[in-house]
């Protein structure tokens, strides 16, 4: 799967885990925390929403919101795992 379509669908995943954001409309390199008000129960959430999408598995030690600056990071750990 290429880096555009795991981008695509990891979106599809924030979208539902965080519906207060316009998905369309979110800078990927932004910081989660400072543009986005992420905290540590939506990271987790989200990280478990796309190990259900992905069929890939997260470790206890990345599932910490200090792990990730943006939803890019959150991205390419994603993509780390799939490859």
């Amino acid at each position: 799967m290429d880096k555009e379509t795991i981008k695509k669908q990891s979106l599809e995943v924030i979208e539902q885990v965080l519906p207060e954001l316009d998905v369309e409309n979110v800078d990927t390199s932004a910081s989660i925390t400072d543009d986005y008000d992420v905290n540590s129960v939506s990271i987790i959430k989200l990280l478990v929403g796309l190990e259900d999408k992905f069929d890939v598995s997260f470790e206890d030690s990345e599932l910490a919101l200090n792990k990730y600056a943006s939803f890019d990071d959150v991205i390419d750990s994603v993509e780390k795992k799939m490859n």
